[in-house]
């Protein structure tokens, strides 16, 4: 084999392992940066599990809570088709939970909600 095709063939596979080492070099560090990432997320999802359990405990004392209001003070389950007949000023007027509640923020509202039933 003649040397120069021996000193070409050494050029090219050193050039070819240069290119192959900063291709793995390259590989390597995204590789680290992607490990970093998916540390981070894995930390992120662990913080987010433990207030997704801090909701849904604070939910169900909620749930408890209105539990022991309504048997204290009666039920809270109202329908907007119950019919209600009020006296006004001696005259029994009928109507509709949903007719008087319809204007939310007014008097009615407050008064036949169900809040007070």
């Amino acid at each position: 084999v003649h040397p120069i095709y021996t000193k070409a063939n050494n050029t090219y596979f050193n050039s070819c392992y240069k290119k192959m080492e900063a291709l793995r070099k390259e590989r390597e560090a995204r590789e680290q940066l992607l490990n970093k990432h998916i540390s981070t997320c894995k930390r992120k999802v662990g913080i987010l599990d433990r207030e997704v359990e801090n909701i849904n405990r604070g939910f169900e004392e909620l749930k408890n809570k209105k539990a022991k209001i309504a048997a204290e003070h009666g039920d809270q389950n109202v329908n907007e088709d119950d019919i209600i007949v009020i006296n006004v000023g001696g005259k029994m007027i009928t109507a509709s939970r949903g007719t008087l509640t319809y204007q939310k923020g007014t008097m009615l509202e407050a008064l036949f909600s169900g809040r007070w039933d």
